[in-house]
């Protein structure tokens, strides 16, 4: 893998957001008389904002749930969370972002998010300090799994798509980061890979840690490469 740059989604991948979300759409199902299921919360994984405002209200058009003010009391609900303590940071990213400087891969985040949310995750968790570029789900034309954020990130970066490494953890990420000719990892958190994600993700691994470890092979196999090439120089 020649990589030059890392695009990472950020909920379920970055930070723990996800069950935070279903719960919040139980919560809010729950409002209006719904008992809505774990299940149903994760046919919008990886939405934008606009995406999951149509996908209810279309979901609930012929019974007596509004599907605009349970998404509105979802985002009440996670925002309530999220501007007061903030989300948990996942396991290993810490230590690989912290890898991806000291080897001078750049880095972005590529999230189905708004904005706002994304810098107060990043600043809530003290992660906002390795992150090069951010790029919204809000800011382009077409939301995961079209490639419209990641091809942004890209741009934003300087670097071409075929030289980014895109982190994903749901099945519309993955489609996106592949479609946008990036290398995709997943590394899945709340959704369990079907056969086109194992189609299109160049690896799928536990946890961002073997990320790191992906990483440090790849760079040992340039260098012995480079070294074996300059030998008789």
């Amino acid at each position: 893998m020649n990589i030059k740059a890392v695009l990472f989604d950020m909920d379920g991948l970055m930070v723990d957001t996800e069950s935070l979300a279903t719960e919040a759409f139980i919560h809010s199902a729950k409002k209006q008389g719904y008992d809505m299921t774990k299940e149903e919360t994760l046919m919008v994984l990886g939405f934008t904002t606009k995406s999951i405002y149509e996908f209810w209200e279309n979901y609930f058009k012929n019974s007596d749930v509004s599907g605009k003010q349970l998404v509105d009391d979802h985002y009440k609900y996670i925002e309530n969370v999220l501007f007061t303590t903030g989300p948990k940071k996942m396991p290993y990213i810490e230590e690989l972002l912290k890898y991806l400087k000291e080897n001078n891969y750049k880095v972005a985040v590529a999230s189905s998010s708004n904005m706002n949310h994304i810098i107060n995750n990043m600043e809530k968790t003290g992660l906002k300090k390795y992150i090069d570029e951010f790029a919204s789900g809000a800011e382009v034309k077409n939301g995961k799994p079209a490639p419209d954020v990641f091809l942004l990130a890209a741009e934003r970066l300087g670097v071409e798509p075929k030289k980014c490494l895109v982190l994903e953890d749901s099945k519309a990420g993955v489609i996106a980061g592949s479609s946008a000719g990036a290398k995709v990892i997943m590394v899945p958190d709340m959704f369990k890979p079907d056969d086109e994600c194992k189609e299109k993700a160049y690896k799928i691994v536990n946890n961002l840690g073997e990320v790191i470890n992906m990483l440090e092979e790849n760079n040992n196999e340039k260098l012995n490469f480079y070294l074996e090439l300059t030998k008789d120089w």
